[in-house]
């Protein structure tokens, strides 16, 4: 139950980190986790809770202090808005936050430490919201290198995988006229340099 974006670690102590964060323009992660957040006496205060995640549109962050950090991730909050999809500003909030998480992984790994973030790419509406370009994007800018990226198909897996191409809401995978959400994933290996 900790911050991605402040994790109690020192300086320079590490050398690997391997994450998998949330997926822009999917679920509510506190939604899908508040049955066992209450189990666990993780939380008492489901509103509270739901503040806590990256990208939650219950975070209540103001749009002056987002710093998206990649050219691309403002592209597709500019195509998000011109197409008035309702999620520019979730995915404004989105990318803002992962960088805050990139900065702090900068802080404590090591000099030639590495980073594994396994995300997946996606479309909205319409719109292309490519996530692991935006990651390496927002990473180089804050002095990372590519080390390795993998691309590969996503696996079957039990929460829906495919969209309504009108609404952007999943739905049945049943479906003849369906978008998969994430037919693939990228394994981005950043080094801090």
């Amino acid at each position: 139950c900790a911050d991605a974006r402040e994790i109690p670690v020192e300086d320079n102590s590490v050398s690997l980190v391997v994450t998998s964060p949330p997926y822009v323009t999917s679920y509510e992660y506190a939604d899908l986790h508040q049955l066992s957040a209450l189990w666990f006496d993780f939380t008492d205060n489901l509103p509270q809770f739901r503040k806590g995640f990256i990208g939650s549109s219950a975070n209540g962050m103001t749009e002056s202090i987002f710093k998206i950090g990649s050219k691309i991730g403002e592209e597709i909050v500019a195509n998000l808005r011109n197409r008035k999809t309702g999620k520019a500003d979730e995915v404004t909030k989105y990318f803002s936050e992962i960088r805050d998480s990139f900065l702090e992984m900068k802080r404590y790994l090591k000099k030639g430490g590495k980073a594994c973030i396994v995300i997946g790419n996606t479309s909205f509406k319409g719109v292309s919201v490519t996530n692991a370009e935006v990651f390496v994007e927002q990473m180089q800018n804050i002095r990372f290198k590519i080390y390795r990226v993998i691309k590969r198909i996503i696996p079957s897996k039990i929460l829906p995988q495919t969209r309504d191409p009108k609404t952007g809401r999943f739905t049945s995978s049943s479906n003849s006229n369906k978008t998969l959400a994430y037919p693939f994933e990228y394994i981005i290996i950043m080094e801090r340099i």
